[in-house]
């Protein structure tokens, strides 16, 4: 099933000959990114896995005491497309390191995809709730998207900052290659209080560029139907020549500092 399947009727999808292959030294640049990430992790005894049972993801993360999962990466609450996977990173012995989870959208518009919450729900109906607003300095942007989440770190190795700048880029460099995304997003949940907002904005923005992302911007401020509470949300999101940029960003010798 495609992903543009997931969507509610009213969601045109973008046209498969829309999308655009990489060229010649767009592929080079994310090849190479690739073989870079995984030397990394191999130098530190570490072996990257790509895989597409999202139910072992929700038990991992389970098994580690989060009991929340993003309903975008939970196969309880979300259908996925062939394109849609994610990143494990273990030990030699097998023991869990990180994970990232990558879908990959096919949509003229990401935002009736949020504004329906068909990114989170799409075992559902079209869920219609008057009270989500979703405003965005972000023009509208379509094609084939990229949505990353599901980030997740064994708290022993948190501080190892190359692994929070890793995960993402080494997603986002496996959807480029094997999926010719247009563009990239994730989102970030922050503090609801107004009164907050600009160490909140300063917070997500300084996320986003740790992540590789262009921008983050609020697309919600007030009741998010998702998480059935308020909160302030942030849309990140790189254009494909961004989301390119990005991965050369991380030579091996900075991931290693």
């Amino acid at each position: 099933m495609s992903s543009a399947s997931l969507a509610t009727p009213m969601i045109a999808a973008a046209s498969r000959d829309s999308i655009a292959p990489l060229s010649d030294a767009e592929f080079a640049i994310v090849q190479q990114a690739i073989d870079g990430y995984a030397d990394w992790l191999l130098g530190l005894r570490l072996r990257a896995h790509v895989r597409r049972d999202f139910d072992r993801y929700v038990a991992l993360r389970h098994a580690h005491g989060d009991r929340h999962i993003n309903q975008a990466f939970d196969p309880a609450h979300t259908r996925f497309g062939p394109r849609d996977f994610w990143v494990l990173v273990e030990e030699a012995h097998g023991a869990a390191v990180a994970t990232f989870c990558m879908r990959s959208l096919d949509v003229a518009n990401v935002y009736t995809l949020i504004q329906s919450q068909s990114l989170w729900f799409s075992k559902r109906p079209r869920l219609v709730d008057p009270g989500f607003v979703v405003s965005c300095s972000i023009p509208p942007f379509g094609g084939r998207v990229g949505h990353g989440g599901g980030l997740w770190i064994r708290p022993d190795l948190r501080g190892q900052q190359g692994l929070v700048r890793l995960m993402p880029r080494f997603a986002r460099a496996l959807a480029l290659r094997n999926h010719d995304i247009d563009h990239d997003s994730a989102m970030l949940l922050n503090s609801a209080d107004p009164a907050q907002a600009a160490k909140v904005h300063h917070r997500a923005a300084a996320a986003a560029r740790t992540y590789g992302f262009a921008r983050a911007e609020p697309f919600v401020q007030g009741w998010f139907p998702p998480e059935q509470r308020d909160a302030t949300m942030h849309l990140c999101h790189s254009t494909r020549a961004e989301a390119i940029g990005s991965l050369s960003e991380l030579a091996t010798p900075a991931l290693a500092a």
